[in-house]
């Protein structure tokens, strides 16, 4: 019926049996304000938002077949509502996890959104994103040869600014650790404990250009090609034999379609690596008197299945304690940064980050602790914005801490 779907997704279609599981999951629908939304929040839940594709398809098809199947002819207010819905999703996958009859929902979500984008019904927001990322091959648009100048910032950089040609492992640090001061210090904390470690590593430097995610995650995945063949051309060109990320949407993108195009390259995150580096020994945290909760980022843990490795590096800083919030793991709260919903809608985004941070306080920990540099930026919005005194860290942060300061 439409390039964008699959069989199986069209099937999927059919097998909604509306019992409002994914709706009472999902943190955009629990907390969009209907007052300023101008009657399109229904089209947020997840089961109207899908019955609403499932007429907007079925209606495409000739005549009688149409009307038989229950579809309907979309004039353009309808169309608008319909991705005034799906753009207010973090495709952070809670609803998949609840679905009972295991429906495919955040991929639905996704190729939605390519049909609405192809159409002209994306967002003007993510349209900017777009032109920048052609511009300037990163999501901001600044000039891309800043990317590393996160480095000029601190206060011991190396000389030779982590270019190292040769090197065996790539440090791919993505556009939000490279261009946002909020979350700069994950780089340079990466980057320390890769050299603490004794990492032969290297950064890409202007070279290292957008991994094309946000454009997936915008229903613009066309766009996304010409950056995607850049990166993997400098790996190959690099001689590298890994490739580490502490952005879960860089490895998860990088995971599922680059990964094909670089066989012998391992894809690692941050907190795979580092709990290999601690296991072989070749880091050795000390004492940290720290109590922390641990934020599963969607990305990370529901959308690429890393779950443990976060909580075996945790664990093995002496002096450290986890405290497991009530909803951790697959029923883990979104920070309401994903999906690129902090562009179109930042209040939303803002109340889905207030209420993690308040689920996550729950467990009398001090310090909230992620492994995603989009998590740490949205949850301290958040903490600043409740006026609270808590801190929230990435969990390179915690491990460079322990190393750097018991070194």
């Amino acid at each position: 019926m439409n390039s964008n779907f699959s069989i199986k997704q069209l099937v999927e279609l059919d097998a909604c049996t509306r019992c409002g599981e994914c709706q009472v999951a999902c943190e955009a629908f629990t907390n969009i304000d209907s007052r300023n939304d101008r009657g399109r929040e229904d089209l947020v839940s997840p089961s109207a938002r899908l019955w609403e594709l499932r007429a907007f398809l079925k209606g495409k098809r000739p005549g009688i077949l149409s009307r038989l199947s229950g579809g309907r002819e979309f004039d353009e207010s309808r169309l608008k509502d319909l991705a005034a819905g799906a753009y207010r999703c973090t495709t952070c996958a809670r609803c998949v996890e609840r679905c009972p009859v295991g429906i495919e929902l955040r991929s639905l979500w996704l190729a939605t959104r390519e049909e609405l984008a192809a159409a002209g019904y994306s967002p003007e927001e993510l349209d900017v994103i777009r032109q920048a990322v052609a511009d300037e091959h990163n999501i901001v648009g600044y000039p891309n040869v800043e990317r590393a100048s996160w480095v000029d910032y601190m206060v011991e950089a190396p000389e030779d600014g982590y270019i190292r040609p040769g090197a065996l492992v790539v440090y791919f640090v993505g556009c939000v650790s490279s261009f946002s001061p909020a979350v700069q210090s994950i780089a340079e904390a990466y980057a320390q404990t890769l050299d603490a470690a004794g990492v032969s590593s290297t950064i890409l430097g202007e070279d290292e250009w957008c991994c094309g995610f946000p454009l997936l995650a915008a229903g613009m995945s066309r766009a996304a090609e010409e950056v995607k063949r850049h990166n993997i051309e400098k790996i190959r060109s690099s001689g590298a034999k890994a490739v580490t990320f502490s952005c879960p949407s860089c490895y998860k993108i990088w995971r599922d379609e680059y990964s094909i195009h670089l066989p012998g390259v391992e894809l690692i995150h941050s907190t795979q690596f580092l709990a290999r580096l601690i296991a072989q020994g070749r880091l050795k945290p000390g004492q940290l008197d720290l109590e922390v909760t641990y934020h599963d980022p969607c990305d990370l843990a529901r959308n690429a299945g890393v779950y443990e490795a976060p909580r075996r590096v945790l664990t093995a800083i002496p002096g450290l304690r986890l405290i497991e919030a009530k909803h951790v793991r697959k029923d883990g709260h979104c920070c309401g940064g994903g999906g690129d919903l902090e562009v179109t809608d930042v209040e939303l985004a803002g109340r889905i980050a207030d209420g993690t941070v308040r689920s996550l306080l729950d467990t009398g920990a001090h310090s909230i602790v992620s492994a995603c540099q989009q998590c740490k930026r949205t949850l301290v919005s958040s903490v600043q914005r409740q006026e609270l005194e808590n801190e929230v860290l990435d969990i390179v942060e915690v491990v460079w801490k322990a190393v750097s300061e018991n070194g």
